[in-house]
């Protein structure tokens, strides 16, 4: 049987950590994953964009699905998932919010803005902000962003202690079925963790397995739970 992965990085195949720069790869993750890559179909579907995701998991040679669908590197059959006129749109606007959600650092010390060439990612992971203080920033977040972009254009979605906008009309699940139509020979494997992964298990269903990592998903939408990544890295290298 040909299988195909498809794992998402953050929460699944690492820790979460405050700075997304510093979410690496563990030696034997690395292992088990250049391992996997050697034997089998891997392709990494992520919300960070491509270059982001080859630098902080030194992985080389990986497919990717970068920016929530809407990159594509090296996938099977040469697919992309965006026109280079759409690229150049969101780059634009994309520059421009993450300029002016810089007003929020003094405000909100310790938060991050994650700069990213399609979208824009506000990251308050690890700090103890009240409801009043979350409040308050997702505020700020939302008049920032209809004030420096065109809103029509893009999607906000949450996800653990962050808020991104990303452009509309793209999304993990998309790129996966449009892989899947491609790649009808495969047994695929997906594997994510967070609401983001939930339209990329949706597409794959009963067609696949999936697989979650963590508990921020309900069970219903699995067929396979793992607490914690390097529970899933173990599994994965029996593959």
């Amino acid at each position: 049987m040909n299988l195909l992965f498809l794992l998402d990085y953050d929460g699944t195949l690492t820790d979460f950590k405050r700075n997304p720069w510093h979410s690496l790869l563990t030696p034997q993750g690395r292992r088990v994953l250049n391992r996997l890559h050697q034997r089998h179909t891997v392709i990494l579907v992520t919300g960070r964009f491509v270059k982001s995701l080859q630098q902080v998991s030194r992985l080389k040679g990986f497919s990717i699905v970068g920016s929530h669908g809407f990159e594509a590197e090296k996938l099977p059959g040469g697919l992309q998932l965006s026109s280079s006129s759409l690229r150049q749109r969101y780059k634009k606007e994309a520059f421009h919010l993450w300029k002016n959600l810089q007003a929020l650092d003094a405000p909100f010390p310790g938060i991050h803005i994650e700069k990213k060439p399609y979208s824009s990612t506000l990251h308050y992971r690890g700090l103890n902000l009240g409801r009043n203080r979350l409040r308050n920033l997702r505020s700020r977040f939302l008049e920032i962003f209809r004030n420096s972009v065109t809103p029509r254009f893009w999607d906000l979605q949450e996800g653990k202690m962050m808020i991104e906008a990303k452009p509309k009309g793209f999304s993990k699940g998309k790129a996966v079925s449009k892989i899947l139509e491609n790649m009808s020979g495969y047994f695929p494997i997906y594997a994510g963790d967070d609401f983001s992964d939930l339209s990329a298990l949706k597409a794959v269903g009963q067609k696949g397995l999936r697989v979650t990592v963590g508990r921020r998903l309900p069970k219903s939408v699995s067929d396979l739970r793992f607490d914690s990544p390097s529970q899933f890295i173990k599994w994965l290298s029996k593959f």
